[in-house]
C-alpha cells in the first residue's frame, strides 16, 4: 500500500469519523434527553437533520431510541469500511464480516465519546472548577450516568475526586474486550 492509498484511507476515516461522531451524540442526547436548545445540541441538530430527518418517515423511533439516526450510523460505518478496504486492498468486504466489523468500529467511537467526555470534564473542573457553561452541562448530562456509580464506592481524597480514573480504565477495557474482538472478527471473516 502506497503514501497515496495510505492518505486516501486516513482522509477516508477522519470524515467518516468525524460526522458518525455528530450523529453518535444526536443518538445518545436523544436517548439521554439533553436540553435541545442548548447550543451543542441546535449544532448536532442541524449538522444531522438533512440525513435524518427524511429517513424518520420511513423508519420511525420506538421506547426512546432514534432508529433512524442508528440506521445512518451502521450504513455510514458500512460504508467507511468498504471504501477504507477497497483504497487499501481493492476488494469489498464479505457481508457478514463487514457487519461485524462495523458492529466493532461504532463500539470503539461510542467509547471513545464517552472516555473524552469524561477527559474535558475532568480537564474543566481543574481549569473552572465552578463555572456553568453549555458545555459542562452536556458533558454532566454525558458522564454522570457512568460517574455516579464510581463516585458512591470511591470518595474524594484530599479534594480530588479521583473516581473519573477507573471509570476511563473500565471503558478502555471495554474496548479491549468487546469493540477489538468484534473489529478483529469481521476484519478476518470480511477479507477472505
Amino acid at each position: 500500500m502506497g503514501p497515496l492509498n495510505n492518505a486516501s484511507a486516513f482522509l477516508i476515516q477522519s470524515l467518516f469519523d468525524l460526522y458518525l461522531f455528530i450523529l453518535l451524540l444526536r443518538f445518545i442526547f436523544q436517548y439521554l434527553r439533553v436540553d435541545y436548545y442548548n447550543p451543542l445540541t441546535q449544532f448536532v441538530v442541524k449538522m444531522t437533520s438533512p440525513v435524518i430527518v427524511p429517513l424518520r418517515r420511513m423508519i420511525p423511533g420506538f421506547w426512546g431510541i432514534d432508529f433512524a439516526t442508528l440506521f445512518v450510523i451502521v450504513a455510514l460505518t458500512c460504508l467507511k469500511i468498504t471504501l477504507i478496504m477497497f483504497v487499501s486492498v481493492r476488494k469489498f468486504p464479505a457481508p457478514a464480516g463487514l457487519f461485524l466489523w462495523s458492529l466493532g468500529d461504532i463500539t470503539a467511537l461510542t467509547i471513545n465519546l464517552f472516555f473524552y467526555a469524561i477527559l474535558m470534564s475532568v480537564i474543566l473542573s481543574w481549569i473552572a472548577p465552578l463555572t456553568r457553561t453549555p458545555m459542562t452541562a452536556i458533558l454532566y448530562r454525558l458522564t454522570e450516568p457512568l460517574m455516579r456509580p464510581a463516585r458512591r464506592f470511591i470518595p474524594i481524597v484530599a479534594g480530588f475526586d479521583i473516581s473519573p480514573i477507573p471509570v476511563m480504565i473500565g471503558l478502555q477495557l471495554l474496548k479491549i474486550l468487546i469493540a477489538d474482538p468484534l473489529t478483529q472478527a469481521g476484519f478476518h471473516f470480511g477479507i477472505r
